[in-house]
C-alpha cells in the first residue's frame, strides 16, 4: 500500500463514521463496517447507524448530513472519493447553519480552495 491523499480521505471518513455511530470498524459483527453503513443507507435506514446516545436528540438530520459526508469519503474508488477540501467545506455548511463560525477565511490546510484540482 502506497500513502495517497484519497488513502488519507478513506482513513478520515472511517473516523467520521466511527463518531457518528459510536461504532470501532471492528466491532460490527459479521459486515465490513462501511460496507454495514452502506446497507443501511441502501435500505433506507441510515438512522438506525446512528449512535444511540446521539439519535432522537434533536439533531438526527445533521448527523445523517454528516454520515453522507462520511460515505462521500469512504467510496470504494478512490477517484470517486470526496477532497478533503470538499469533505471540510461540507462539515463546514453544516456547522454555520448553527451558528458555528469558521476563524480561516481558507482552506486551513497546506492547500488553498484554488489547489484543489491537482488533489482529484
Amino acid at each position: 500500500m502506497v500513502a495517497s491523499l484519497k488513502g488519507d480521505v478513506y482513513g478520515f471518513g472511517v473516523v467520521l463514521l466511527e463518531l457518528a455511530t459510536g461504532q470501532k470498524p471492528l466491532d460490527v459483527s459479521n459486515a465490513y463496517f462501511v460496507d454495514w453503513v452502506n446497507q443501511l443507507s441502501s435500505s433506507g435506514r441510515l438512522n438506525d447507524a446512528i449512535d444511540k446516545s446521539l439519535c432522537g436528540k434533536g439533531h438526527d438530520e445533521e448527523i445523517v448530513q454528516f454520515l453522507g459526508i462520511a460515505r462521500h469519503c469512504v467510496t470504494f474508488r478512490p477517484k470517486d472519493r470526496w477532497s478533503m477540501f470538499q469533505v471540510y467545506e461540507s462539515l463546514k455548511s453544516i456547522a454555520e447553519v448553527h451558528g458555528f463560525s469558521d476563524q480561516y477565511e481558507e482552506f486551513p490546510m497546506l492547500f488553498g480552495a484554488q489547489d484543489t484540482n491537482n488533489l482529484r
